[in-house]
């Protein structure tokens, strides 16, 4: 007598039930990630005020867009300083922050503690006793920046520093581009005629730039009519004051030019 053999269970409708339960669980995931709060609002931009925690302050800071077209674009750098061990956070969200970025931020922080007698923590880094947090926030919907890097930011990095670590108000209106060296020079940076027309459309009354920078190069359209049909177009370099390439546009800007960190600070603090 022959004996029957078991019959091997089928497959399929397990498959069947484990797909969809893992279907069911993404689709609550997804559902759950739309609707958690969080504190990334239009274009990018953060509540500032809530990460803050009132610890803290906001300063604006101009860079320039890459691309055949660059623009001027102005993004906020929020900076809190809490008690802690000496630590440098740079936060990349929502923006991605580069390395020569971060590399200015500890610099920035290494000179404005020396400037208001705080001590370095041992490594050099940051200052012995406190925790110093950074986060860049875009301009809001309308421009969208997904990432920042350079050295430009220095010296507004160091003036809000300072703001902070010394108790004195960063003054309304006031913007600045430039680097920040360890002795508290002030470096040039490129684009500034992009830059102060950001910073004037957003409302600035006072542009700081470093020394010998009110001067800009800018490039003028050139078309030359080679034979009827036919155009031969050329940009021509032209060095003009930049307060007078301001006032051309409609702009009342005044620009300031600043050598050292100690002028910016006596300019942009009260």
């Amino acid at each position: 007598m022959k004996e029957r053999m078991p019959r091997k269970p089928n497959p399929l409708p397990r498959l069947a039930a484990s797909f969809l339960l893992g279907l069911l669980c993404g689709l609550l995931g997804y559902h759950l990630l739309l609707h958690l709060p969080h504190p990334v609002q239009h274009g990018g931009t953060v509540n500032l005020q809530g990460w803050l925690e009132n610890a803290g302050c906001t300063i604006p800071i101009v860079a320039v867009s890459s691309g055949e077209n660059p623009t001027g674009v102005v993004c906020t750098l929020a900076v809190k300083i809490k008690s802690g061990e000496g630590y440098v956070y740079v936060s990349v969200d929502p923006m991605l922050v580069g390395f020569d970025f971060q590399d200015s931020d500890r610099k920035a922080v290494r000179v404005a503690g020396n400037m208001a007698g705080y001590p370095l923590d041992e490594d050099g880094v940051g200052l012995k006793g406190f925790d110093i947090y950074f986060l860049v926030a875009g301009p809001g919907k309308e421009v969208r920046v997904e990432a920042i890097d350079g050295p430009s930011a220095g010296a507004a990095t160091t003036i809000a520093l300072l703001s902070l670590l010394e108790n004195r108000r960063i003054k309304e209106g006031y913007v600045i581009t430039g680097t920040v060296e360890e002795d508290g020079r002030i470096g040039q940076v490129g684009g500034i005629p992009h830059k102060a027309l950001a910073a004037a459309k957003e409302g600035a009354t006072h542009f700081l730039v470093p020394k010998g920078q009110n001067k800009v190069t800018i490039y003028e359209k050139v078309t030359y009519e080679l034979f009827p049909g036919w155009r031969w177009v050329t940009y021509r370099p032209k060095l003009v004051n930049l307060d007078t390439y301001l006032r051309e546009r409609g702009w009342d800007l005044q620009v300031l030019e600043v050598s050292r960190i100690e002028e910016a600070a006596a300019i942009m603090l009260e």
